[in-house]
């Protein structure tokens, strides 16, 4: 009859922490979410999507989109988009996926 290899929940703890150890990873110091204001940075540099300006401006303007699309103006990315609004008034705006600012 062979032993078990393992006697204990201590013998367990010991060999998670020698692997762990042997990684780098330590179990002094837990895995930290960013800041608020670490995560506000990121959301600022993340380019807004064709999406994301679609629902913007629908909001806005409490208008149909008709027509949206993404070009290129300037060197930036500009997202186009066409409304119509319920008088059946036909306008376009758009919207810099970098900064969210609507023009």
């Amino acid at each position: 009859m062979q032993r078990p290899l393992i006697r204990s929940k201590a013998s367990v703890a010991l060999i998670v922490f020698a692997s762990l150890a042997g990684t780098g990873m330590s179990t002094a110091e837990p895995l930290r979410s960013p800041s608020p204001a670490a995560q506000f940075e990121t959301l600022q540099r993340r380019a807004m999507s064709l999406d994301e300006a679609v629902a913007l401006v629908q909001s806005r303007y409490d208008a149909k989109v008709v027509k949206a699309e993404t070009v290129q103006q300037r060197g930036r990315e500009v997202h186009r988009i066409r409304l119509l609004s319920p008088d059946g008034r036909v306008w376009t705006v758009s919207v810099d996926a970098a900064s969210g600012e609507i023009r």
